[in-house]
């Protein structure tokens, strides 16, 4: 088996070809910012009341204005669900004899009129989703979740079994068909049923972009992987530019959807992932690619240097072996280290989407505060670039969590606390965009570290377990912002604890940082022991040159 970092010590980590390959791929990361985050815009609250005709029939009643039919009809608040329950049909255009604002209060009976001055429409709008239907917009978008879930599940395991170049394929063509269908259909119970699809093929495709970008850059990984979530930030930023042009949720929905298009000419032009191929014993087909990398970073590979990079296998029956998701719990070391990353993947994707798809809740414009909440996550990414190969993953992943931990809790304070005033008001506000800045690092750090954890056999299936838990998360977390029209602070308090617990479980992570990634599940067993150095000397033989040149790990 040929032992791919060892190549890439020839022929370069992050060289010129490879860089091409990645900037190129990384657009595959702002359709799903844009999927993922989009719902903040086509399901945005808008101020709504009860229709009352022929009370705002502008042509019988000419003189009324909104502030006057509100207070006419719901004691001038919006939002109520109800109205003085008087006998509309008895109103007499131009007389108002028929309203009598001390009649018992009934349910919108007429159906409801939204305020069109932000979106001209919404799917809350167009569906009623508001009062008793309110429920539906927070299981849409627990049922968009459950999507990326599948799509982790079975594109991860597709990746392992086809390639990751394939994959991205089938995962772009599924995107941009579900996503173009969502912004035509004229159900809301099909709309559902296309997000999910779109939210299975969209996480699809950028799992594996964010695999394949790993497995290309070596040593490099951890500014690739990093920026690899700020290609996402860009796209969950963008949701801000084109909703703020396009006011219409179909319109907007419709153009968001059409941004897997330019994958269809990179596919053309990238080359399957070379250490996969050497991964399930296809050596040949995986010298052919890496011959091609070699070749345009002007690099030169000897027979010597591939013999140097022949490592023996352990396990002949490894060989040509297809993994699943199960090889990830059948050994006791990597079981126990999958079952705390998925606890740690579980509890930032829900903190991550509970705080951003609560931007319209947050004090201030929607479209500002989402770009905000894009710009913080470019800052955690940029943090996490910069301090990961200084600091180490796990010191790094305990850090960020905790930070996001304690944001929310302090946010969650002073927004209690407040009671009116603005300056407290602003300082929730303002904690709950640090707690955005640290679960963004959060998300970056797991990402690259679930990544460095596992053996090559498994990496896609790792990331897409991992990614799996992170979807039991964000499935819960609507529902936990849901509460929040009851219990206020209750949201902010289950992010913030959580996220403390599973700070401190990340101390029991093996530290990842300069150290090779493994290619079979033996070598991570040992690695997870601390004997990887040690095992590796007795399989390869002490006077073995290559040896010297293995790091541990």
């Amino acid at each position: 088996m040929i032992e791919f970092d060892r190549i890439l010590d020839k022929i370069g980590h992050l060289g010129r070809y490879q860089m091409v390959l990645i900037l190129m791929l990384y657009w595959l990361g702002v359709p799903t910012g844009l999927h993922n985050i989009s719902s903040v815009f086509y399901a945005a609250d808008v101020p709504f009341r009860c229709n009352v005709p022929p009370l705002d029939n502008s042509t019988a009643y000419p003189n009324l204005t909104e502030t006057d039919i509100l207070n006419y009809t719901a004691g001038g608040e919006y939002d109520t669900c109800q109205r003085y329950g008087y006998n509309l049909s008895s109103c007499e255009p131009p007389s108002l004899a028929c309203v009598n604002m001390s009649a018992a209060p009934i349910d919108c009976d007429m159906g409801y009129q939204f305020d069109t001055s932000t979106f001209t429409s919404t799917v809350k709008s167009e569906w009623n989703l508001v009062c008793d239907r309110n429920i539906l917009d927070t299981v849409a978008t627990s049922i968009f979740f459950a999507g990326m879930w599948t799509g982790a599940i079975v594109f991860g395991n597709l990746a392992d079994y086809i390639g990751r170049r394939n994959t991205m394929l089938v995962t772009c063509i599924g995107c941009l068909i579900s996503g173009v269908a969502t912004a035509f259909t004229p159900w809301f119970e099909l709309f559902v049923v296309l997000r999910f699809f779109s939210a299975a093929f969209s996480h699809g495709a950028y799992l594996n972009m964010f695999v394949y970008v790993i497995e290309i850059s070596g040593k490099k990984r951890t500014s690739t992987g990093v920026h690899a979530h700020t290609a996402f930030a860009v796209g969950y930023t963008l949701n801000s530019l084109v909703s703020y042009f396009l006011r219409d949720w179909r319109a907007f929905y419709l153009v968001i959807s059409l941004s897997p298009i330019p994958f269809f000419i990179i596919y053309f032009i990238l080359p399957d992932s070379p250490r996969w191929h050497f991964s399930n014993g296809r050596d040949e087909k995986g010298r052919k690619l890496t011959e091609i990398f070699a070749k345009h970073n002007r690099k030169i590979l000897t027979e010597k240097d591939w013999e140097e990079a022949e490592v023996a296998q352990t396990d002949p029956e490894l060989m040509n072996k297809t993994y699943t998701s199960f090889d990830l719990f059948k050994t006791k070391r990597m079981r126990l280290i999958t079952l705390n990353n998925m606890f740690s993947w579980l509890v930032i994707s829900m903190v991550y989407y509970g705080l951003s798809l609560n931007a319209g809740s947050l004090a201030g414009d929607i479209f500002v505060n989402n770009a905000i909440n894009g710009a913080m996550e470019l800052i955690g990414y940029f943090f996490v670039q910069f301090t990961m190969d200084r600091w180490g993953r796990r010191v790094l992943l305990v850090l960020c969590m905790v930070l996001q931990g304690v944001a929310c809790l302090v946010s969650t304070a002073f927004t209690e606390l407040a009671n009116g005033n603005q300056a407290l008001i602003t300082t929730g506000v303002v904690f709950a965009f640090v707690g955005k800045v640290g679960v963004s690092g959060s998300f970056a750090v797991i990402y690259n570290y679930t990544a460095e954890l596992y053996p090559t056999v498994v990496r896609g299936n790792a990331l897409g377990i991992g990614s799996m838990a992170a979807r039991i998360g964000s499935i819960a977390s609507p529902y936990i912002i849901f509460l929040q029209d009851y219990v206020s602070w209750l949201p902010t308090t289950v992010f913030g604890s959580l996220s403390v617990i599973a700070g401190i479980l990340g101390i029991f992570f093996p530290e990842t940082m300069n150290k090779t990634m493994p290619q079979t599940i033996p070598e991570a067993e040992l690695f997870y022991q601390g004997k990887y150095v040690e095992e590796k000397t007795t399989i390869e033989g002490k006077d073995n040159p290559a040896c010297d040149q293995q790091t541990q790990f």
